[in-house]
């Protein structure tokens, strides 16, 4: 039988947090009966020598706003978290057990037994966790992720109005937007709009282009040099694209402050 994806996220079984004391004593649950009737799964990465106390208050709120009576009883719940324990700086190592334990206790979800390092390490370069940043990924009833930086908008939605805050259609954010057109883009397009919107543009294939002109080097500021090299090159294959597919545009948005 096929392994479901909750496995191979997470492994075979969950420590639960609730039955977590100071003399280690805990109960493990198999995995998929814990998240195969959560609607959403928040995969919260935390580190066992940093406090984030007002994160977790934060998290443990929503968890209960959300899931509401269903937190307890074999009912479908909203929310489920998997906290996943690392620890940021390793040549500050110091007793990770101990810590590990204790940063999970009196929490209502479940996590990552300790000794699973290899899947710890595994789940936190798929999501590409940085070292000291406690970070919450939003998955899926499927596993597809919604969110790789939740804990983003937690601090900004802390009653969870918006959750599970799935990222706005592009359509909608740029609705209104009024777009610069390049030095040749109404020579190319022949159009005599003046301002361009992304409504004006039809309907194909859009690439986005996040790039900066310029870099402050030494107080002084040039042209950045990645980008100089690469932007004459994308321009070449954007006009060759162009005359397969007529739509195709480039929308390129600029990092420059």
């Amino acid at each position: 039988m096929a392994q479901k994806w909750q496995e191979r996220f997470f492994g075979k079984t969950l420590l639960d947090c609730k039955t977590l004391t100071k003399t280690e004593e805990h109960q493990t649950l198999l995995t998929v009966d814990v998240l195969y009737k959560a609607e959403i799964v928040g995969v919260y990465f935390s580190f066992a020598n940093m406090q984030s106390d007002d994160f977790i208050k934060k998290l443990k709120d929503l968890y209960e706003r959300i899931n509401g009576s269903g937190i307890s009883g074999n009912s479908v719940k909203k929310l489920e978290v998997v906290q996943v324990v690392l620890w940021a700086h390793n040549d500050v190592y110091s007793d990770f057990e101990t810590s590990h334990r204790d940063s999970l206790l009196n929490l209502p979800w479940f996590a990552i037994p300790y000794n699973e390092i290899e899947l710890k390490t595994r789940l936190s370069r798929r999501y590409r966790i940085k070292s000291g940043v406690p970070t919450l990924v939003l998955l899926d009833k499927d596993g597809g992720t919604i969110s790789a930086a939740a804990q983003e908008r937690l601090l900004e939605d802390p009653a969870g109005a918006s959750f599970p805050w799935r990222p706005r259609p592009v359509e909608q954010v740029l609705k209104d937007v009024v777009l610069q057109p390049g030095g040749l883009y109404m020579k190319e397009h022949q159009t005599s709009l003046n301002d361009v919107t992304y409504t004006d543009i039809p309907a194909g294939v859009k690439g986005f282009y996040f790039s900066a002109h310029w870099v402050s080097v030494s107080l002084t500021f040039s042209f950045c040099p990645p980008c100089k090299a690469f932007t004459p090159q994308l321009a070449e294959v954007y006009r060759l694209v162009r005359k397969r597919e007529p739509t195709f545009e480039i929308i390129f948005v600029s990092s420059d402050r």
